[in-house]
């Protein structure tokens, strides 16, 4: 019994996001540009702890991440691209761009990942990088998520 637990604790840790089906004015409805609109699909406690008001994904155990986000831009202002960034501790770690037309509503999706060494309580957010877009929160097009691969590597 006890080699079944030993190899449970082995299992990747997961947390998946998805939107909650509202659509978001980055310049009026978020603050400092971070999603937080999410509802949980799936969220190991012992590794992962979300802030709602802040959108925040807290991390709990060091180790070895892959991060992966995609978010639906569907108006822009004034703009010709969308761009967003999945910030670690408010540092950018990754960023997705894409080119769009300007003057039609356009549903474009941009998604990032990347693996990264993590300590626990460092934070993990998806940043908007413009402030004149609309952002389509629905679960299928815009989420965000993290695996825990394992152990940090040994120096």
């Amino acid at each position: 019994a006890a080699d079944k637990a030993g190899s449970r604790e082995n299992q990747p840790a997961v947390v998946h996001l998805q939107g909650q089906g509202s659509a978001i004015q980055v310049k009026n409805d978020l603050s400092g540009g971070v999603l937080n609109d999410w509802s949980r699909i799936t969220m190991n406690p012992k590794v992962f702890k979300l802030h709602p008001r802040s959108g925040e994904l807290e991390v709990l155990v060091d180790g070895t991440y892959f991060i992966y986000s995609q978010v639906e831009v569907y108006y822009i202002n004034f703009t010709d691209f969308a761009s967003y960034e999945v910030v670690v501790d408010e540092k950018p770690f990754l960023q997705c761009t894409r080119s769009i037309e300007t003057g039609k509503t356009n549903y474009n999706t941009c998604y990032t990942a990347g693996v990264c060494l993590l300590k626990a309580r460092q934070k993990i957010a998806v940043k908007m990088v413009h402030a004149d877009i609309s952002i389509n929160m629905s679960k299928h097009t815009t989420f965000f998520g993290a695996i825990r691969l394992g152990e940090a590597p040994a120096s």
